[in-house]
C-alpha cells in the first residue's frame, strides 16, 4: 500500500488527522462510480447520490467532497476528539456505514451501551482504551458488519473482498499514524 498524503492545495485549516483520513477515503473511493449493485447509488469520491440527492454527483469536485466529509462525517462522529488511528477508522466507518452506525460500532468496541450518541460515557471509554487495541477491535466489528450485510443482501457479496482489503489497509494506515 502506498503512503497516504496529507498535503492538499486547499483548506489548510483542516487538521492533519482529518487530511490523512480523507485522503485514505479518497484512495479507496476514487472518482465517479456507478454500479447497479451498490446500495449507495452513484458515487463520486465516495459521496453517494443516496446520501446527497441534491448534489450533482457527476460534477462533484474533490474540494466539495472534502468539505462534505469534514462537515457531515468527521465532525458528526467527533473524530477531532479521538486519537488519530481511531479517528481514521471511525471516519471511514461513517463513510461506509453511516454516522450513527460508526459511533455504535465504537461504543460496542469499548463495551458501553451502543446508542450512537457521544457523551461523557463514550468519551471516557474511548480515551481510556489503548488506541491500537481499539483500532484493531473496530476493524473486527466492521468485518462482522460486512458479513451480516452480505448474508442479509446476497447481491453485496461481490464487494466483500474489496471491503476486507479496505479494512486491512485502514488498519495498516491507523497503525502508521499512531507512530
Amino acid at each position: 500500500m502506498g503512503s497516504i498524503s496529507t498535503r492538499q492545495p486547499y483548506h489548510s485549516a483542516y487538521s492533519q488527522a482529518f487530511l490523512c483520513a480523507v485522503n485514505f477515503v479518497f484512495s479507496k473511493e476514487g472518482g465517479y462510480y456507478r454500479n447497479a449493485k451498490d446500495l449507495g447509488g452513484k458515487t463520486h469520491f465516495g459521496i453517494s447520490s443516496k446520501a446527497y440527492p441534491k448534489e450533482d454527483i457527476l460534477n462533484l469536485t474533490q474540494e466539495r467532497a472534502q468539505f462534505l466529509y469534514h462537515r457531515d462525517y468527521w465532525r458528526a462522529t467527533y473524530c477531532r476528539e479521538w486519537p488519530a488511528p481511531v479517528a481514521l477508522l471511525v471516519f471511514d466507518g461513517a463513510v461506509q456505514h453511516g454516522q450513527i452506525t460508526a459511533i455504535r460500532l465504537l461504543q460496542e468496541c469499548v463495551g458501553i451501551k451502543a446508542d450512537g450518541l457521544v457523551g461523557p460515557v463514550t468519551r471516557h471509554a474511548v480515551f481510556n482504551a489503548n488506541p491500537l487495541w481499539l483500532s484493531a477491535r473496530y476493524c473486527l466489528r466492521r468485518a462482522r458488519l460486512y458479513n451480516r450485510i452480505q448474508i442479509k443482501k446476497p447481491s453485496q457479496v461481490t464487494f466483500i473482498e474489496g471491503w476486507f482489503n479496505r479494512l486491512r489497509d485502514g488498519l495498516d494506515t491507523a497503525f502508521k499514524v499512531a507512530i
